[in-house]
């Protein structure tokens, strides 16, 4: 039973052996009482019959074919015995019985008592004008517990024939319940994310297996995404790096052939060689920020300075394009990551340099947990940089980071790429919106932080 159908299967049909079971102990038992109340009453009346016939005649008049018992629609002839005040048996049904003694004492009105080594269920009575005589009417318990027997079976297969309906009803459920989760189970093991038509999933509805398929099925539409995101990013990596594969084939050509000069065609082969090196390095980089094996060293670091150490080391492309690159911010000590972080600083600001007229904003931006500025357990930080140029349209704020997008004056396309990947195995945010000085703002938000 290791299958889930087969777990509640059985959950079901030990469910229903045990409720089957208190059901039939219960019932016997309330059988057993009524039968026996029925009994009793059945007996006192034979009693009130006895002594009516006993009033009209004498001891010798009473027979015990006059004494009745009807059970079930069947009747059954009734014992008596009348003792006298000394419990000598003066008048039986069976006259061997006569003139011996009782020695089981009487006393309760109805009961069960042990006579001739048998059980009897009994009433007894006093008679009104001989007070001295007491009767008994009796009869064997068996002939009771043959009538529950009978009964009992009649409700056995009743109970049975409903336990047979119910579980016929469970195996339909069962069966219902776990036929979409089988047809789930066939379609994923068929699954492969290169075919171009996988088995179709089954159809999703409010349960909770229908969760389950809806879940498989979001799953399976992001790995068709992902891989049509492969299959693009390997066909841009082959035209990035083509493309430069050609400038240099051709003017290796070029020199050969005398075309161009010698200088001139090794200018533009090492341009184009360190273009490609310095793509390899960032799709090597991209690399190595998805593997999880690699860990990134922690350190306590002020934002504030290693923001100014950025802007120091593009000062002097900024100062080529009349850019001046300021910092904003307190200085503010945080643990993190710091090669990589410097990595974000490095790549936001070369863009921004690429695309700033004249001045770019480096602001730094904290808040605390608690109400001391003193206290750093839980601290969200964010650096934003800013600058004047014409901005991003709004509509290419989310595809800016995607690998290989370039803008207006981009180079690889994996500078923004290379910082969204660093921010998402932080569990930070990288953001692209409208900057207060009128161009694009690329902001590195992270919450709960040391």
């Amino acid at each position: 039973m290791r299958t889930l159908r087969g777990r509640v299967l059985l959950s079901l049909i030990a469910g229903m052996f045990i409720t089957v079971g208190i059901t039939v102990f219960l019932f016997v038992r309330l059988i057993h009482s009524l039968t026996v109340d029925q009994a009793k009453t059945e007996l006192h009346s034979q009693i009130d019959k006895a002594i009516q016939i006993l009033n009209d005649g004498n001891i010798s008049d009473i027979d015990d074919k006059d004494l009745k018992l009807r059970f079930k629609d069947k009747l059954y002839d009734a014992d008596f015995l009348i003792l006298n005040d000394k419990h000598v048996i003066i008048a039986a049904s069976d006259p061997r019985k006569i003139n011996a003694q009782l020695h089981v004492p009487i006393l309760e009105e109805d009961g069960v008592v042990e006579l001739d080594n048998r059980e009897m269920l009994y009433a007894t009575k006093k008679l009104d004008e001989e007070p001295s005589l007491q009767i008994i009417v009796f009869a064997p318990l068996s002939s009771l517990r043959a009538i529950v027997g009978q009964l009992l079976s009649t409700t056995i297969y009743a109970i049975l024939g409903s336990f047979l309906f119910v579980l016929a009803i469970g195996l339909l459920v069962v069966w219902k319940t776990t036929r979409p989760l089988k047809k789930l189970t066939e379609a994923v093991s068929q699954y492969e994310p290169y075919r171009p038509h996988n088995p179709v999933l089954p159809k999703a509805d409010g349960t909770e297996i229908g969760e389950l398929i809806a879940t498989f099925q979001e799953m399976s539409q992001r790995i068709d995404r992902h891989q049509v995101y492969q299959i693009e990013f390997l066909q841009n990596v082959s035209h990035e790096l083509r493309t430069p594969l050609m400038s240099i084939q051709g003017y290796s050509m070029a020199i050969k052939d005398q075309v161009v000069s010698v200088d001139q065609g090794l200018e533009v082969i090492s341009k184009e060689a360190r273009r490609m090196i310095h793509m390899v390095e960032r799709l090597l980089q991209l690399s190595r920020l998805e593997s999880l094996d690699d860990p990134w060293t922690l350190s306590k670091e002020d934002l504030r300075n290693m923001a100014e150490q950025a802007a120091d080391l593009l000062a002097p492309a900024a100062s080529e394009r009349h850019v001046i690159i300021e910092v904003i911010g307190e200085s503010v000590n945080v643990t993190l990551p710091a090669e990589q972080i410097f990595q974000v600083l490095v790549n936001l600001l070369q863009n921004a340099v690429r695309h700033a007229r004249s001045r770019i904003v480096i602001r730094i931006e904290a808040e605390f947990g608690a109400n001391s500025q003193a206290l750093l357990e839980q601290l969200d930080w964010s650096i934003h940089i800013d600058d004047d140029g014409d901005g991003v349209p709004e509509d290419e704020y989310e595809a800016i980071f995607n690998r290989f997008y370039k803008g207006q004056h981009g180079v690889t396309g994996l500078g923004l790429a290379i910082c969204y990947q660093i921010a998402e195995r932080m569990g930070a945010r990288m953001v692209c919106g409208r900057s207060p000085l009128g161009g694009a703002r690329f902001s590195f938000v992270v919450t709960g932080t040391q």
